[in-house]
């Protein structure tokens, strides 16, 4: 769930990866993450998308391409505060982003894009809760902490359940605006209540 105060999402990841048409849930999508010097990571996962209706705007059809499912979305709201995502990737991603952190990132820099989507048990609606609304890809470099890039991925699998044998790896980054560029974010806490911010000073 999403805190009001603080734009957070508590995504049920696993969920995400079995979709069961009986349970509801918040789902997170990260659809977009290349640069760094050239990691461009491939959309490499499909899964059934619970929405699939009229309404939905960012995606349509039965199912989602993404680079991994979302388990946590961490954001202040501040126009210069960091987005911290931590996702949930395939094992060949796990693996392109390993080889690159083995030498030294030079360039920060990235581009991104994240999708999540909501259950309203008031409405009885599907909505989408947090995505990017201008432009469709966010302009960003990662954020360090006491001089450490924040970027890391498990060196161990993650079983998606007990009877999924499908083995996923944490993905886990924290991101600022890039220099002089600007975003425009749409968020929800329910069908009918949206919140839009600015990610970024721009120019």
């Amino acid at each position: 769930m999403h805190d009001r105060n603080h734009l957070n999402f508590h995504c049920d990841w696993q969920f995400g990866f079995s979709v069961r048409s009986v349970l509801k849930g918040t789902v997170g999508y990260l659809l977009d993450w290349s640069g760094c010097g050239g990691l461009n990571l491939k959309r490499n996962i499909e899964v059934w998308n619970p929405f699939s209706n009229s309404g939905q705007k960012v995606v349509s059809g039965r199912t989602i391409k993404c680079i991994g499912l979302i388990e946590n979305f961490r954001y202040e709201a501040g126009p210069t505060d960091p987005i911290r995502i931590k996702a949930y990737v395939s094992k060949e991603t796990a693996s392109d982003i390993r080889a690159r952190l083995a030498r030294p990132l030079t360039n920060p820099r990235l581009k991104l894009a994240w999708y999540i989507i909501d259950f309203d048990e008031a409405d009885k609606l599907w909505f989408e809760a947090a995505y990017l609304k201008s432009p469709k890809t966010a302009e960003a470099s990662l954020d360090s902490t006491g001089g450490d890039l924040q970027i890391f991925v498990d060196n161990h699998h993650t079983r998606i359940s007990d009877t999924l044998d499908i083995a996923v790896f944490g993905f886990e980054f924290q991101v600022v605006p890039a220099d002089k560029k600007k975003s425009t974010l749409e968020f929800a806490t329910g069908s009918k209540l949206r919140l839009v911010k600015q990610w970024g000073t721009g120019k």
